[in-house]
């Protein structure tokens, strides 16, 4: 089951770190993916771009954790809460029952974010459950929507089917997802020349 948006234009080098093609507002969105990982899909439709990446030998038919992204133009009024509330609907409509923990709001780099973890037992049209670890970030005029997801068998909701290293593996995945804009100190890009730093194109 995939939960999709909306987006522009994302390039994710799976071999290496990889920054996403900066929109007109210069803004680049940092993306370390997990060593190894390939991108499954990747389409922009008008002012939405999804990309998705899985593990090697996984595929979007057989896939037991898969990373996305999606930038979604047009956002420049609304929150990265809101833009949560309406992911969170999205999981709802797909699945029998649904379970979310607590919404995680921050400033970072000078950009509003929004985390929260969300259960899909269940889900209407396959059966299988989903968990996901989803973070929002809002620029200028763009959402960037960042989440984690691991896919099985249906399972209760207030008893998570991954283990505690998965969950922090995901947490620590996130801290390193970083929005910028090199011509705006108050956001500014990492230095590719920095140990373990994303390298800009």
């Amino acid at each position: 089951m995939r939960f999709v948006l909306s987006v522009v234009a994302v390039a994710l080098l799976c071999s290496s770190p990889a920054v996403a093609d900066p929109p007109p507002a210069s803004e680049q969105l940092f993306i370390l993916p997990p060593q190894g990982w390939v991108v499954g899909y990747h389409e922009t439709k008008g002012n939405v771009d999804v990309t998705e990446v899985l593990p090697p030998g996984q595929t979007l038919k057989n896939w037991t954790e898969m990373l996305t992204v999606q930038i979604v133009g047009g956002m420049s009024r609304k929150s990265a809460q809101d833009v949560l509330k309406d992911q969170l609907e999205v999981v709802k409509n797909a699945c029998e029952d649904i379970g979310a923990g607590q919404v995680s709001l921050a400033m970072e780099n000078g950009f509003e974010t929004a985390m929260r973890a969300v259960a899909c037992p269940k889900s209407k049209q396959w059966g299988d459950g989903e968990l996901s670890l989803y973070k929002v970030i809002s620029g200028r005029d763009r959402a960037y929507v960042v989440w984690r997801s691991w896919r099985g068998p249906s399972f209760d909701k207030e008893h998570l089917p991954v283990p505690a290293e998965t969950t922090t593996e995901w947490l620590s995945f996130m801290r390193q997802v970083l929005l910028c804009d090199a011509h705006d100190p108050q956001h500014a890009c990492p230095n590719p020349a920095a140990k373990g730093a994303p390298a800009g194109k």
